[in-house]
């Protein structure tokens, strides 16, 4: 907040009276609006953590995480026959349990670490997207 000292006194008439407070008030707006881009670019500069270079390689490395893993979780759910050896199974599972809901259900909760996995992805993808978003700002501002 800004505040505004003055010594003398306003002369009498409406007229002078409203111009005095006009100019009082624009170099407010232009003590505050001067000081704007210096707070915005503070904010920036401490949210910044990683590079232009690194936050795209991010993106990139985001966006094939989630792809990868969401087709892993949907083939682990739907019991792939070929994704056998990635289910942590014993050998009790596969020589002496004849129920093979025990092997769909390790099936399962591993396709479902797949999608949990996924979403962390998500998370890491809009953390670098945000730091996209702040180099621009920033290269915006120099």
């Amino acid at each position: 907040m800004y505040m505004l000292s003055t010594s003398r006194t306003l002369p009498v008439s409406n007229h002078s009276h409203l111009t005095e407070l006009m100019i009082i008030r624009k170099s407010v707006e232009l003590v505050s609006a001067s000081r704007l881009p210096f707070l915005n670019q503070t904010l920036i500069m401490r949210v910044l953590i990683c590079g232009p270079k690194l936050a795209a390689c991010g993106m990139v490395l985001s966006m094939w995480g989630v792809i990868m893993l969401a087709i892993l979780g949907i083939f682990f759910t739907t019991h792939s026959a070929v994704l056998i050896e990635d289910v942590p199974l014993t050998y009790k599972d596969i020589r002496e349990d004849t129920n093979p809901q025990r092997i769909y259900d390790l099936y399962n909760s591993v396709g479902y670490n797949c999608f949990i996995a996924a979403a962390v992805y998500i998370l890491f993808g809009a953390f670098a997207c945000c730091q996209m978003r702040l180099n621009k700002q920033k290269e915006l501002v120099h």
